[in-house]
């Protein structure tokens, strides 16, 4: 064996082996890329099922606040057609001089309302209870806070609770501004 090599060495010259190096190398590379591309292509895949799992989130989210509206014998609004204010909500709304408030920022929240891009009634009325609930907390000064969080603790209510009547108001808002009867939100 060692005598065929040692003859097959002899007959070529040196570049036909850097020649099968080179072939070798390059071989491995685009093996390599191509189980690159593979892997990212699969990522890619995953990171779509996140995409639609996080639509499906805001879907359960939406239908477990309702249950929470509807269950809540202390709710300030009501999961009604269109959501509405409860006598307890215009109670605490008054008591926390929530129209004042809401004047206050509400230019600031009609921007991000409109961030999300609502097509209709319906997704105004959503964007604008996420936005009161998740956004507004933190336009509000000390003394907001202070009133919000004692309200709500006399109710024996959470904080979200009380800005769902922000997201009422702000929805009423944004409606008019952008010329929605409220009674769209139905459809």
């Amino acid at each position: 064996m060692d005598l065929i090599l040692t003859k097959l060495i002899d007959q070529l010259n040196s570049s036909v082996f850097v020649l099968l190096g080179m072939l070798a190398v390059s071989f491995w590379a685009v093996f390599r890329v191509a189980r690159l591309i593979e892997q990212f292509s699969h990522h890619k895949i995953k990171i779509d099922q996140i995409d639609g799992l996080a639509a499906e989130m805001i879907k359960l989210t939406v239908k477990v606040d309702l249950i929470y509206q509807n269950t809540n014998p202390n709710r300030l609004v009501a999961a009604q057609s269109p959501i509405s204010i409860t006598p307890s909500g215009y109670e605490i709304s008054t008591k926390i001089n929530a129209p004042q408030i809401l004047e206050k920022y509400v230019g600031q929240l009609c921007d991000m309302v409109e961030e999300t891009g609502p097509k209709n009634a319906y997704d105004v009325q959503t964007a604008s209870m996420s936005v009161a609930k998740t956004k507004m907390m933190a336009l509000l000064n000390a003394d907001e806070i202070n009133a919000i969080k004692a309200a709500a603790y006399s109710k024996g209510l959470l904080v979200e609770d009380i800005m769902s009547i922000f997201g009422v108001l702000l929805r009423d808002v944004v409606l008019r501004k952008k010329n929605f009867p409220v009674a769209d939100v139905d459809k």
